[in-house]
């Protein structure tokens, strides 16, 4: 980008490099030509889009016609062939949702049912030597087996959209943080730290992820408040390539729970737990290893001193403590006064799984 004069005009501005921000940048690349995204880190997808589970979800979870259902479920397809376009390595593995009492099989019918609504295919309840089958370390009454559930190099997808946004002559920029938005003449003008040129454009995408509500609040939006839902995740040298399929417990009202996370390389961890924080900060809080312990020793056996510290990350929430589940926010602020601000507020789990079925609902609510 050189500088000509001190305001660059472009056809939309994402703010935010995290696997979402990059997924519409590139959606919306077959039909924009001058596209700037804009992040603050020195990298892409520093926070949401890299601590997680790297896990491709189903959508058996999410409400019937809820946002996190639909784009989940449409997603779940679109990763899997952008993946294999472009060769990215994953791994459609499967998962099973285990219940240890007949109480827990009931929830596990209920779940089974509202996967069948969400238009899952080949969900399958196994008993005890069925899971045994697939899965003989396994400790369990009964499993739900999902088929459609995977692993991926979430690194090679965002490392993928990167190049293909680049490669279309668009821009994207680091080390660049946004202190202020002002709407003017139908228009949006962004200034930003430590720079002495602004960008302009008549549509902003706001993917910033842990900060989306402050961007919002910049342009007078300050209806949305994200909570910060910290998880930690503990690894294990057992049971190296020992596993095949993710291990699930069914989901608490905060997470889908402690379970065995499977990666690329064999390997597996554990995670994540889920409470709420006041900061963002990333380091490992060991007062909960011994809850892991207990945890994990429901389904499968592993010593406390098996369990070393992996990592940490933080979930943007806007369920609050009490627990009320709350759906995905994409929206066009028009009928605030604010025609083509999108706001994606709220966008966890399944937001990697949901990216690029986002990308396509985002193009279709900017009011060309």
């Amino acid at each position: 980008m050189s500088k000509t004069n001190e305001n660059f005009k472009f056809d939309v501005i994402i703010i935010g490099a995290g696997i979402i921000g990059l997924a519409i940048a590139n959606e919306l690349a077959s039909t924009l030509n001058n596209i700037l995204v804009v992040e603050k880190e020195s990298n892409f997808g520093k926070h949401v889009s890299s601590r997680n589970s790297e896990v491709i979800h189903s959508g058996i979870y999410y409400e019937k016609n809820s946002l996190k259902a639909q784009l989940c479920v449409k997603g779940n397809k679109l990763l899997y062939d952008f993946s294999r376009k472009y060769k990215i390595k994953y791994n459609n593995c499967g998962k099973i949702i285990i219940a240890k009492d007949s109480k827990e099989i009931a929830k596990l019918k209920s779940l089974m049912l509202n996967g069948i609504q969400n238009g899952l295919h080949g969900l399958q309840i196994l008993n005890q030597k069925e899971v045994n089958e697939k899965e003989p370390l396994i400790k369990c009454e009964s499993g739900l087996w999902v088929p459609s559930s995977g692993i991926i190099d979430s690194h090679g997808v965002m490392q993928t959209l990167e190049y293909l946004i680049k490669s279309k002559n668009n821009n994207i920029i680091y080390n660049t943080k946004l202190i202020n938005i002002k709407a003017e003449n139908n228009s949006y003008k962004l200034y930003f730290e430590n720079l002495n040129y602004n960008a302009t454009s008549k549509i902003i995408i706001n993917c910033a992820g842990l900060w989306s509500d402050q961007i919002s609040n910049m342009i007078g939006i300050t209806d949305y408040k994200i909570n910060f839902c910290k998880g930690e995740y503990y690894k294990t040298s057992k049971y190296r390539n020992k596993l095949n399929s993710l291990i699930y417990p069914l989901p608490t009202k905060l997470s889908l729970g402690i379970h065995i996370v499977l990666h690329l390389d064999g390997t597996i961890s554990f995670g994540p737990n889920a409470y709420f924080v006041k900061n963002i900060n990333y380091a490992m809080n060991d007062n909960y290893k011994k809850e892991f312990f207990k945890h994990i020793n429901h389904y499968l056996k592993i010593k406390e001193n098996e369990l070393h510290e992996d990592f940490s990350g933080i979930r943007p929430k806007i369920q609050t403590q009490e627990g009320i589940v709350r759906d995905f926010i994409i929206k066009n602020e028009f009928e605030k006064g604010f025609n083509n601000f999108i706001n994606l507020i709220g966008i966890e789990s399944p937001g990697l799984t949901s990216s690029l079925a986002i990308a396509k609902y985002v193009q279709k609510i900017i009011n060309f």
